[in-house]
């Protein structure tokens, strides 16, 4: 039985080839790296309850905008090009949201992984709209097509002067002992429950 309503089904194949070395991989993280996104969270899965009908009255700009990241997302190539010639190895794109992605590149890494929900970055209007369940939108939403990565502190400045122009950059978390996610207010702070992940396509 199919889980597609539609009466069209469209399925693409990409197949390609990379330099050695040249790639950004899931179990390239250490213990004590940052993780840094690209970007902004949640807009894509704001679009998705608009579209749905099940989203409050928003601006129109940021209807539009919310509405445009799910169906028409920029795809970070550039960033993630910019990522590996920088030298950084630990990274993946966060279609899935970043709780799903952070578990995965955690669990690829064998370590446990720390959120900062303060330092989540998303449009100032999402939790005007939709109260608490900005977070849900915002961590595991899905859709959003922007990158998770993860780098050594000391190199993050390095990274930071040579990224004019390209999607901006924040650190959401670091890399640790232990296995699985936590999600803290902020750094330090008090540790929090884990919203639903909406969107994973992979189990």
């Amino acid at each position: 039985m199919s889980d597609i309503d539609g009466p069209l089904v469209i399925d693409v194949c990409a197949a390609g080839s990379v330099a050695e070395g040249r790639f950004l991989r899931r179990d390239a993280g250490r213990a004590g790296d940052l993780l840094v996104v690209t970007g902004r969270l949640g807009r894509a899965a704001a679009g998705l309850r608009l579209l749905l009908g099940a989203a409050p009255p928003a601006a129109r700009r940021d209807e539009v905008a919310w509405r445009s990241a799910l169906l028409d997302p920029v795809v970070r190539l550039a960033e993630g090009q910019a990522l590996v010639e920088a030298g950084v190895r630990c990274g993946g794109d966060m279609s899935d949201g970043l709780l799903a992605e952070a578990e995965r590149t955690g669990a690829a890494s064998g370590c446990g992984v720390e959120l900062w929900l303060e330092a989540v970055p998303v449009d100032e209007a999402l939790a005007g709209v939709f109260g608490d369940a900005w977070q849900e939108l915002a961590l595991g939403g899905g859709e959003d097509f922007e990158l998770l990565f993860a780098l050594e502190p000391e190199a993050l400045a390095t990274l930071r002067s040579r990224w004019a122009g390209r999607a901006p950059l924040t650190v959401v978390g670091r890399l640790g002992a232990g296995a699985g996610v936590r999600l803290l207010q902020g750094e330090g702070g008090v540790e929090l429950p884990l919203p639903a992940v909406r969107s994973r396509h992979y189990g």
